[in-house]
């Protein structure tokens, strides 16, 4: 009886350790997202040049990219229903890897075509842009300003020229110092302004009228 026992509790372990392997077997599913680029690689990408636009070049390309160009938003779909540039396609940060948003850098790679990423600002494209490189997407760049510069319907001239990429300022704060200085206005500053001296006049005294106490 006892032995009978023993052999039922390890047919019971087996077959419990059989469960376990095929349920991990039937379970496991190999990662969606594979990295192509080791971390040297990964931070060359960001020293590359040919793989962003600029301003100046994203609106010659809103003007005419025959085709050839896909401008993708990376905000939110609420952001995106606000206003998006025209023909863009609205593709958020969290939706980056879905099947879908994968299926449409595909039909952009087949046609041929090259995808801008833009948000908000170029720090919210950066991680897609560089996530996309390192998952093998080679036609893709990076937009170097901000939504409001592509905007350029509804944007003023000051926002289309704020400056990417450096930090010259917009006002040249050494001339305007210069033209703001009393040399500058044609005053004569080499000697110093003289104060006028303040009279006082001393105060009167009521004459006493004598007596004592």
């Amino acid at each position: 009886m006892e032995e009978l026992n023993k052999t039922n509790r390890l047919t019971i372990t087996v077959i419990i350790i059989v469960l376990v392997i095929v349920t991990g077997l039937t379970t496991f599913r190999r990662p969606e997202v594979k990295y192509r680029l080791s971390l040297t690689e990964s931070l060359a990408l960001l020293k590359e040049t040919a793989s962003v636009i600029t301003p100046e070049q994203a609106a010659a390309l809103l003007k005419n990219s025959d085709g050839k160009t896909v401008f993708i938003d990376v905000r939110n779909s609420i952001a995106f229903e606000r206003g998006h540039i025209k023909n863009s396609v609205n593709i958020p940060v969290r939706e980056l890897f879905e099947k879908r948003s994968k299926a449409t850098f595909r039909e952009v790679e087949k046609a041929g075509q090259t995808a801008v990423l833009y948000g908000e600002t170029q720090q919210q494209a950066n991680g897609p842009w560089l996530m996309l490189r390192q998952t093998g997407y080679i036609n893709v760049l990076l937009f170097t300003g901000s939504y409001a510069q592509l905007d350029i319907s509804n944007s003023d001239s000051l926002t289309r020229l704020l400056p990417q990429l450096s930090e010259t300022p917009l006002i040249d704060t050494a001339a305007l110092k210069a033209i703001s200085t009393p040399e500058a206005a044609g005053k004569d500053v080499s000697q110093p302004a003289k104060t006028a001296k303040k009279a006082v006049t001393p105060a009167k005294k009521a004459a006493s009228s004598g007596g004592g106490c």
